[in-house]
């Protein structure tokens, strides 16, 4: 399964949110969704991720992007990924880097 990470020290605003997301399926300067309604359709499938499902994301720094983004957001935020079927994993803390 692709595992798409969020590092959420990056995020201070929602507009970071969404840069940093497109950061994690696309690279560098890459768009996965400017706005949550962009988002829900991106995690449909294609715009870089599998068409076919079978990709998850991981976000570091959770609380760090929850009190960037605020309550609101961040509630719409998490419900979208349930709505779409996209495991989203949380973690207060970075990962160790890949081998």
């Amino acid at each position: 399964m692709k595992t798409y990470r969020i590092d959420g020290a990056r995020i201070g605003s929602a507009a970071d949110l969404f840069t940093e997301i497109g950061r994690a399926v696309n690279g560098d300067g890459g768009y996965f969704g400017a706005n949550l309604d962009a988002l829900a359709d991106c995690l449909r499938g294609g715009f870089g991720t599998p068409a076919d499902g079978g990709f998850r994301f991981v976000m570091t720094d959770y609380r760090q992007v929850k009190e960037a983004v605020g309550a609101r957001t961040w509630g719409t935020l998490v419900q979208i990924f349930a709505d779409e079927g996209v495991d989203l994993w949380l973690r207060n803390s970075p990962l160790p880097e890949e081998t």
